[in-house]
């Protein structure tokens, strides 16, 4: 067999593979899409008809209308806290050689190895201890700590790539440090920083173990709503739910790979 053919055979392969993996990825996904049309009043597969009604009356659940609100606020809140410490951090240690710089940002970015379940107990024992009510801020602080590294290290990342040759012209133009930073680093490790900001409003709005600890009912986020309910019934308005979230985590990670290509 030629090395033309047999690189044809291999890309068919290659290809096949790719679109199994994808299909198992997607399946569940579909299997869900599909059961929030339903017509019965509980979650089966294939399902017995089609229509909108669990979309419709989404709305009349106040719990699932609260949490929604309330994820929206965390993610967002968490993910401009984790911009502004993670973007200044991600400057300091890409761009400053100092004792201990190595050790520091793998400190920062500890969160990343440790199970969130982990996490979000300690965190609950924290609060505990120092008699801290459980609120929206000790959520947002959680997700912030979860989201923050996720920031910083896109930004690192860019700005490892970028010269400093830009930054020292402009020293050397006579712009201060501040000056320099806004208007040559920061547009441009922009894209990290878009990727950065997506990456960390996705794991706030996804987040369940933390959430779980370190929240109260009037903070319910959208996926403990989703768990809570699902303990107490098995309709397919849930899944009318699973589908809001995913078009909002959908819309964020063409965001983020939107960012990694500019």
């Amino acid at each position: 067999m030629s090395a033309s053919k047999l690189g044809r055979v291999g890309t068919l392969l290659f290809n096949s593979y790719v679109f199994l993996i994808s299909l198992i990825l997607i399946f569940p996904l579909a299997v869900v899409l599909l059961i929030s049309f339903d017509t019965a009043s509980y979650i089966k597969f294939p399902p017995s008809g089609f229509q909108w009604n669990w979309y419709l009356t989404l709305t009349d659940n106040p719990t699932f209308v609260l949490s929604f609100i309330n994820s929206l606020i965390v993610a967002t809140a968490s993910t401009a806290i984790s911009l502004l410490v993670g973007v200044p951090a991600a400057v300091v240690i890409a761009r400053r050689d100092f004792p201990g710089r190595n050790f520091i940002y793998g400190l920062c970015l500890s969160s990343l190895t440790i199970p969130w379940i982990v996490y979000g107990v300690a965190l609950l024992f924290l609060w505990s201890a120092v008699g801290l009510q459980l609120s929206i801020w000790t959520l947002i602080f959680g997700h912030t700590v979860i989201g923050a590294p996720y920031v910083l290290r896109t930004a690192v990342a860019v700005l490892a790539d970028m010269p400093t040759s830009y930054e020292r012209g402009a020293r050397s133009l006579g712009a201060g440090a501040l000056r320099t930073f806004f208007t040559i680093t920061l547009p441009l490790m922009s894209a990290g920083i878009r990727a950065g900001a997506a990456f960390a409003f996705i794991i706030s709005f996804v987040n369940i173990p933390v959430s779980l600890f370190v929240t109260t009912f009037d903070n319910i986020t959208m996926p403990v709503a989703v768990f809570n309910y699902m303990q107490y019934n098995f309709d397919p308005g849930v899944a009318a739910f699973s589908i809001i979230q995913l078009i909002v985590i959908t819309l964020f990670i063409g965001l983020a790979a939107r960012a990694a290509r500019t």
